[in-house]
């Protein structure tokens, strides 16, 4: 990739932390959620009035796509939320954004037709051995690995990152047919209607009131950086740069999240966290320097 496309997306993965940072401290966070891509949608409406396109042989099969790639940024939301509830955010995070790249390298081959070259797979080893470690509490406990993955946090964020490579790979193929900053209104817009009746049902409207009192800036924060972030990468896979590349070199958030969660939000800091969010850094270093 040049290096202008991966500025790019440093500049979307410290977006995204502020996304995330801002949603593990709300109160209500389904509510918080919804409350954030109502937000998006008012922000950016001047996004689908100017570009809007009238109707083409590929419509439907835009509309398909998006529709799609909402349903999974739906259940990533609702994962990653019900992670949040019991799992940290240094913990959690990590395990969300990590797992992602591994299966978008397998559905970019399989479906995409990309090629990982042997720096990207030497950058996939180097992610596989950061997500291990990032859940040992010391080194050599390994057989504690099975009974970390009956914990509901991190199975939650495990499906949250299966979600994220399902979307990414979607979009990437979307953005094939369609302008990257409509499409992703679009699919963020069908986001909000996939939320809409699960929310009402959990907390219903007086739940989401209550969220809005506490944390209307704080979701208007959030909504302006998730679209923003999303908007950036989806122009970047726009540009050429391959799914499995870009949804990996995204992930160097995992090390800025994992600082932000011990040095601000107080989470507990082990040697082993560190170190498996630098090795996943360093995979996507890997990936995207010889990917």
């Amino acid at each position: 990739m040049t290096p202008f496309a991966v500025s790019l997306i440093l500049l979307s993965a410290c977006l995204h932390v502020v996304q995330h940072v801002v949603l593990k401290q709300a109160r209500d966070r389904a509510a918080f959620v919804w409350w954030m891509w109502l937000w998006a949608g008012i922000v950016f409406l001047p996004i689908p009035l100017v570009l809007w396109q009238s109707g083409s042989a590929a419509a439907w099969i835009v509309f398909g796509l998006s529709g799609a790639s909402a349903t999974f940024e739906a259940l990533y939301y609702t994962s990653i939320t019900r992670a949040y509830q019991t799992g940290d955010l240094s913990i959690v995070y990590p395990l969300a954004r990590g797992t992602a790249p591994l299966l978008i390298l397998v559905w970019g081959s399989t479906l995409l037709r990309e090629r990982p070259s042997v720096g990207g797979v030497a950058g996939v080893g180097l992610i596989i051995a950061g997500l291990c470690i990032l859940n040992l509490p010391r080194l050599g406990a390994w057989r504690e690995m099975r009974s970390k993955l009956n914990q509901g946090a991190t199975r939650w964020a495990l499906l949250a990152g299966v979600c994220i490579s399902l979307y990414t790979t979607t979009d990437k193929a979307g953005v094939r047919l369609l302008s990257p900053l409509l499409y992703t209104y679009l699919t963020m817009m069908l986001t909000l209607v996939c939320l809409t009746p699960g929310t009402l049902r959990s907390i219903g409207w007086r739940g989401l009131m209550a969220e809005w009192k506490v944390s209307r800036f704080a979701s208007l924060i959030a909504g302006v950086t998730a679209m923003s972030a999303y908007m950036i990468i989806l122009y970047v896979m726009y540009s050429g740069a391959p799914a499995s590349y870009v949804g990996a070199t995204r992930e160097v958030s995992v090390v800025l999240v994992t600082v932000v969660g011990i040095l601000f939000l107080k989470e507990q800091g082990t040697v082993m966290r560190v170190c498996g969010s630098t090795l996943i850094a360093a995979g996507v270093a890997v990936i995207a320097v010889l990917g």
